[in-house]
């Protein structure tokens, strides 16, 4: 298959185009690798890796906890509404 060109103009006076222009002149890779790389993120992004650092932020957060306030046997744990709500949304944000 033939290569496909394109060409790309950035205008260094508008803020948006002077920042990718950095951005791809502090690339380590090829210039049009990163390009590439850079279309396909945006249009097929990776959102787990954001989930695993969370998960590993609480786990961090929570691993020299010592404390732990067990229920009584036969007595419910109770929640206030906001704690509930925190909890699903986290179980939603990290998928369980």
């Amino acid at each position: 298959m033939k290569p496909k060109r394109i060409s790309i103009r950035f205008n260094l006076e508008n803020k948006a185009d002077r920042k990718a222009w950095e951005h791809l002149q502090g690339a380590e890779n090829s210039k049009n690798s990163t390009i590439i790389s850079a279309i396909n993120a945006f249009f097929e992004p990776d959102n787990m890796h954001i989930a695993d650092v969370v998960r590993q932020t609480i786990r961090e957060c929570f691993q020299n906890v010592l404390n732990v306030r067990a229920t009584p046997a036969g007595q419910p744990s109770t929640l206030s509404e906001d704690e509930s709500a925190l909890l699903d949304t986290l179980d939603e944000f990290l998928g369980g």
